[in-house]
């Protein structure tokens, strides 16, 4: 029996439809790029798309890194919910995020290191913005304000329109205009006097303080650092072994470099999630504090290397330099094995509907693991 032309091609796009709904789809931007200086970079799942321009999209989940002479400016699309310019200040390292779920639209931005500062202001609904740091949450309500980290692990909020609500877990504080709070290590949470007028002055001087706090202790926190580092170290690298070796992960690269992936809801795709979700989250249990580590002591360089304090003992026979160059070996290629999983983890996140894929499943790097605390 012979079929028409018109039964060949329902037949054709029967076979077609399935094909293509396993392709990725675009996602949105969180913004894009009104203003850069100086040295920039965007990376995308663990991969440097290079030096930041002007125009340029950023999604979520992509990280900016600035230098010391860096500063990004990033104009919000309205899928964040949320009006206004996010910038991203010099020597500062920070994850752009937005979640979706039945209460609306959730953005922010998780600092690593350094130093952000905004304006915004709500659009229509009832979406919510987040700044996470590694001890503070901070929700937005159409505010201006800084956030600021230091090398001692410090965190400094600034508000100079609207307010912010902050809170360490344990203690919970609404920062209105003109006012700032900080949190020191094994602190909590408190208001301190703003002593000039200008927001960019006091930080500038509050980080000062920092970097002066951190010299006179220097011996010991560089120990501290040392001793946190190598343990991360030692962690990371067993949680990543497994990883690296899956046969699982080395089929999501064959299958993403073909561009093609997998129903979501295909039997073999819910199976290598089920084998996989387990070795991603051990992995973002370590980076989430490894991370912040890492990028604190890369700041920390400039301090110590060609000054007398390079030649401090932090243990007996071991001194600050040695140390220093020890990190900056190692650098390379464990800056290698992250890009790749952060590769691991998008491509998982591919076969969850471009979700964050992660919810329920124990995640203690969950950015908007909170998120009904912020529901303004």
């Amino acid at each position: 029996m012979k079929r028409s032309r018109f039964a060949h091609f329902v037949l054709l796009a029967i076979i077609l439809i399935p094909i293509a709904s396993a392709w990725a789809q675009s996602p949105q931007p969180f913004g894009s790029i009104e203003y850069v200086e100086g040295n920039a970079i965007v990376m995308r799942s663990g991969k440097s798309l290079g030096e930041a321009n002007i125009g340029d999209d950023v999604l979520p989940d992509d990280m900016i890194k600035t230098a010391a002479d860096g500063l990004v400016v990033i104009a919000l699309d309205k899928s964040t919910g949320m009006r206004g310019s996010l910038t991203i200040n010099p020597k500062s390292v920070a994850y752009l995020r937005i979640s979706r779920d039945q209460s609306g639209v959730k953005s922010g931005i998780d600092l690593i290191a350094g130093q952000i500062a905004s304006k915004m202001t709500k659009l229509s609904g009832s979406p919510t913005f987040q700044v996470s740091t590694e001890t503070v949450a901070m929700g937005v309500r159409g505010t201006a304000f800084q956030v600021v980290t230091s090398v001692n692990g410090s965190i400094l909020i600034t508000c100079s329109e609207g307010e912010v609500a902050a809170t360490d877990g344990i203690t919970s504080l609404g920062v209105p205009a003109g006012s700032a709070v900080e949190r020191k290590p094994s602190e909590r949470l408190r208001f301190i006097p703003v002593s000039v007028s200008s927001p960019d002055q006091f930080a500038k001087r509050w980080i000062a303080d920092e970097i002066e706090a951190f010299k006179v202790n220097a011996p010991k926190a560089l120990a501290d650092y040392e001793q946190r580092y190598s343990e991360l170290f030692t962690r990371f690298a067993e949680a990543f072994d497994p990883l690296q070796k899956s046969e699982i992960l080395s089929k999501w690269i064959r299958e993403d470099s073909a561009g093609l992936v997998p129903n979501s809801n295909d039997a073999s795709t819910l199976r290598e999630k089920k084998d996989m979700a387990p070795r991603i989250l051990e992995i973002r249990k370590v980076l989430f504090i490894f991370e912040r580590i890492y990028y604190r002591i890369e700041q920390l360089e400039s301090l110590i290397l060609g000054t007398t304090m390079e030649r401090v003992e932090i243990r007996r026979g071991y001194t600050a330099g040695d140390f220093l160059r020890r990190f900056k070996a190692e650098a390379s290629a464990l800056e290698r094995r992250v890009a790749l999983f952060r590769y691991a983890e998008k491509l998982y996140e591919l076969r969850n509907q471009g979700g964050a894929g992660f919810s329920g499943l124990g995640n203690d790097d969950d950015f908007f693991g909170s998120s009904g605390d912020w529901d303004f």
